[in-house]
């Protein structure tokens, strides 16, 4: 392995770090004495060349000079200006120098930014407001205004005068790749120029390490998670994943590691990484900000950690660009830094996720089960394997946090059920999450078309089995995924039937909204489908495309840019079908508007026609929840026979006339449906049908 300085050391990778273990110091008291007595001499010392004896006050200020050099304990009024640098020289020697009476995070982060003396000086001095507000007053009485508290360049050259240093020279000192300043510990205040009046604060990640008891705290409030290695949790590693965390413990860490595969997850390099004994700062700019790249990058070096960045893809061109930029220059000082964002030129190697079988996921459900004293059956870990492609850690929970919720041993739709509530992070804009409600007896369908519905799930249940076991992913040439449409006319149970297959697995159902889904800006709709894709992939849910004629419709001849474009999507949409492993459902009322190539990599389409004058019957017995009260004597079969209509339809005139009947505080009676039936006859056009129903007699005995 490469020894680049400050990247991967082997046999760093193969213990903990030391600030892991180290007892930490809170930042008061004793602790600061010397310090304190350091920053007071160098501002007091400051004062007194500034103003000389006569230290009136200035009329007009809210604080005169006089009071000022007061607010200094180390400072007392009757010190001479030898006498403050006499002191002042001897408290730089230990402090500075020797670093003596440094609190033992300040040297900690001294030590592993390889700050020199100079550096250490302006770092203490940045330091001071945040050690007392006193202090950033006494900094706008030396920069002649009381609103600036944090000391600008000119400032800092003054300060520490006696080593000769101009503003200029500090400038071009602390601009220098190796500075504080671009290690991140330092930072301007007002934006990232740094302008010679420009502020200076030490980093958020900085106070965070300094005020919190141990690094992982502190790595949590800048929004992010340190990972630690347990290799003896972790299940034993595929051979994919084993060649992949050669790759990982091989890489000279001089680039960032850019991934691919495997969705917003990161469970599967964690993986790698406490394999080869790598702790991690995880973070995620889409929840944090582009902005905490720079405090993850210092809390990675102090940590001694990898820094793992992802989320990019959900933020905007210009910050992706500018996080790529952080992370390259991250790359000469983290042990290794990783990425899911885009891959510049010249930039890093890529690591692409390995894949993993659902015999594998098998074995995983089945060691935590084991673990947990939880019975499975094998039929019951496959089905866990195929419906909750999660990671194992959150396979450890799934059946923890089922057993609670059951107070004893959990079914297998609870442990589904406790794997959907883990899945971290929102759901992307445009997916509406729908958890089904009907069953195959709700559905009311020819037998052969309910039959290929039934066997939509069998071919999810079982993809592992006879697609990578009886090797047929070998043979199918659209990608291992399941797509499914289902057309007919409104109302025949289309979105209905979508429900019963995602219930028959035991996931839910995400519904895309198009509205929230297709944009005018180029690139932004492939983009939303890719999210929508990847959550759906992660969750194990069945993703619904309704109305999908939409936006799977048949490519036109280029005539504009706007067909150029839309043809653009609908080849976009082609390539992530073949590559999406779930199971996608497509409506439609016009299946002849469905591309040809969409069609050739469907591997189900059920037609759902409008029901005969039996089916309409079985509805119409169905209409009613059996807590309905129904007035006697009604004989639905006169209208199913009379109106022609889907099911949908049905229902809704069923909603209608409970109102109507909860209206007058009585049962549901024929008058009810017939004053419903006409106002659903009307709303979907069939106005004749409405005429030919005459009076409320047409539905009594």
């Amino acid at each position: 392995m490469s020894g680049h300085a400050g990247a991967i050391r082997e046999t760093a990778w193969d213990m903990e770090t030391i600030v892991a273990t180290a007892s930490r110091q809170e930042l008061h008291g004793a602790d600061t004495a010397a310090l304190t007595e350091f920053v007071e001499l160098s501002l007091g010392r400051s004062l007194l060349r500034r103003l000389g004896p006569d230290v009136a006050g200035v009329p007009g200020w809210s604080i005169s000079p006089r009071e000022a050099l007061a607010l200094l304990g180390s400072v007392t009024p009757t010190a001479t200006a030898s006498e403050i640098a006499d002191r002042l020289a001897a408290a730089d020697r230990a402090l500075i120098v020797d670093r003596i009476g440094l609190p033992a995070t300040v040297v900690q982060i001294a030590e592993v930014f390889a700050l020199t003396t100079l550096e250490l000086r302006l770092f203490c001095l940045v330091l001071a407001p945040e050690l007392d507000g006193r202090y950033g007053t006494v900094m706008g009485v030396l920069q002649d205004d009381l609103t600036r508290r944090r000391p600008g360049l000119t400032l800092l050259a003054e300060l520490v005068s006696s080593a000769g240093l101009s503003t200029w020279k500090l400038r071009r000192t602390i601009d220098a790749p190796t500075s504080a300043v671009s290690g991140g510990l330092i930072r301007p205040v007002d934006g990232d120029a740094l302008a010679v009046d420009a502020g200076l604060a030490p980093a958020a990640a900085v106070i965070a390490h300094l005020l919190a008891p141990s690094i992982d705290d502190a790595v949590a409030r800048s929004g992010a998670r340190l990972h630690r290695p347990h290799r003896d949790d972790q299940p034993t590693l595929t051979d994919a994943e084993a060649d992949a965390a050669l790759r990982l413990r091989r890489h000279p860490g001089a680039h960032p590691i850019h991934l691919v595969g495997g969705g917003h997850a990161t469970g599967w390099f964690t993986r790698l990484a406490a394999a080869v004994g790598l702790p991690l700062v995880v973070g995620d700019v889409e929840q944090a900000g582009t902005d905490a790249v720079a405090d993850w990058t210092v809390l990675s070096r102090l940590a001694g950690a990898g820094l793992l960045v992802v989320g990019t893809s959900a933020v905007g061109p210009a910050d992706r660009l500018a996080v790529a930029d952080r992370l390259s220059r991250a790359a000469d000082a983290v042990r290794l830094v990783v990425t899911d964002g885009e891959r510049r030129p010249g930039s890093g190697p890529i690591l692409r996720a390995p894949a993993i079988t659902v015999a594998q996921r098998t074995d995983w459900w089945n060691q935590a089960a084991d673990r947990n004293g939880v019975p499975l059956d094998p039929d019951d870990a496959r089905r866990l394997a195929a419906t909750a492609p999660i990671d194992p850690e959150l396979i450890e929970q799934s059946i923890t946090t089922a057993r609670a919720y059951r107070d004893g041993q959990p079914t297998v739709a609870a442990v589904q059920r406790a794997a959907r509530d883990l899945l971290p992070g929102p759901l992307p804009p445009g997916a509406r999450r729908i958890e089904p409600v009907y069953g195959w007896d709700d559905l009311v369908l020819p037998t052969d078309r309910k039959d290929l519905l039934r066997a939509i799930p069998l071919h999810v249940l079982h993809a592992g089995q006879v697609l990578e076991e009886w090797g047929f992913a070998g043979r199918m040439p659209y990608g291992n995924g399941v797509a499914a449409l289902f057309s007919g006319p409104s109302g025949t149970g289309k979105t209905m039937a979508a429900q019963i297959v995602a219930g028959a697995l035991g996931v839910d159902l995400l519904q895309v909204d198009l509205s929230k889904t297709i944009s005018k800006y180029i690139g932004e709709t492939e983009r939303n489908l890719d999210g929508l894709f990847d959550a759906a992939e992660s969750a194990g849910a069945v993703l619904l495309f309704d109305e999908a004629d939409a936006i799977f419709g048949k490519r036109t001849e280029v005539q504009d840019a706007h067909d150029r474009y839309a043809n653009v999507e609908v080849a976009y949409l082609l390539q992530r079908m073949e590559s999406f492993r779930g199971l996608a459902v497509l409506t439609s009322n016009m299946r002849q508007g469905i591309d040809d190539a969409f069609v050739r990599r469907l591997r189900f389409v059920v037609e759902f026609p409008l029901p005969d004058a039996a089916e309409r019957q079985r509805i119409w017995d169905r209409a009613f929840p059996p807590d309905t009260p129904l007035a006697s004597g009604m004989d639905i079969a006169a209208l199913a026979r009379r109106l022609p209509i889907a099911g949908g339809c049905i229902q809704n005139i069923a909603l209608h006339a409970a109102f109507l009947a909860a209206a007058e505080a009585g049962p549901v009676s024929a008058g009810h449906i017939l004053v419903a039936a006409r106002r659903e006859l009307v709303k979907i056009g069939m106005r004749n049908a409405e005429r030919s129903l005459g009076d409320p007699a047409v539905v009594t005995p």
